[in-house]
């Protein structure tokens, strides 16, 4: 996984991680961010691994919580249009996503909605980071870049 600079940063990948796990069914949106919140949210260790096969544990970037919290209730509120906004923007190659990509998309879409007062690119860049970490150099990179930024262009 790529290193998280900053706590808004954590925060999409929380939001991200809980958007996958809601997948599943199960939980309501409340329960896995409440989850979240209470310690599943940064401040825990990860163990790191260098280039010399040297490991080490470092401390994961706490998460924001008004970040976190304010994509996972734009999703709850806008689940429907957040979801066709994203299958209106795929190529009928993309009609079905696997689901870490879908939940990477949703909480994407989810801050250009929630959140207008960031800029575009500081959010494209942070999601496309993310889908770096979960795919490396894979298609899916682009896609994330492809969808974003035309729903981006839709929704600001």
């Amino acid at each position: 996984m790529s290193k998280i600079r900053t706590n808004r940063s954590a925060s999409r990948l929380a939001a991200v991680q809980a958007l996958y796990e809601y997948t599943f069914g199960g939980k309501t949106l409340d329960d896995i961010g409440r989850e979240f919140l209470t310690g599943n949210v940064g401040g825990e260790l990860i163990e790191e691994i260098n280039e010399f096969g040297d490991e080490r544990f470092v401390p994961v970037m706490p998460a924001e919580p008004e970040l976190f919290s304010g994509i996972l209730a734009c999703y709850g509120e806008k689940a429907k249009q957040i979801d066709d906004l994203i299958d209106a923007s795929l190529s009928e190659e993309w009609d079905h996503l696997e689901i870490t990509l879908r939940a990477l998309l949703r909480a994407g879409v989810a801050e250009l909605i929630a959140f207008p007062a960031t800029p575009v690119a500081i959010v494209i860049t942070e999601y496309l980071d993310l889908a770096t970490a979960f795919y490396g150099d894979g298609v899916e990179v682009r896609l994330t870049n492809g969808v974003l930024d035309k729903i981006a262009k839709q929704v600001r």
